[in-house]
């Protein structure tokens, strides 16, 4: 993995693998209604959190 120490070599890092994020990402729709991560609430809390504080995530 790339050595990382700034905002923008993170935001480089996410360019130059753009592709191969996407394709191993896992869509929530596609887990089971019982799946751990699905059941924890604490996503919710924080999407609400962005779009409070962004109006948009």
């Amino acid at each position: 993995m790339a050595n990382i120490r700034s905002v923008e070599d993170y935001k480089e890092f996410l360019k130059e693998n753009r592709e191969l994020l996407h394709k191993n990402a896992v869509r929530i729709e596609d887990l089971p209604l019982d799946d751990d991560w699905n059941l924890d609430d604490e996503w919710d809390e924080i999407y609400e959190q962005e779009v409070l504080k962004c109006g948009k995530v």
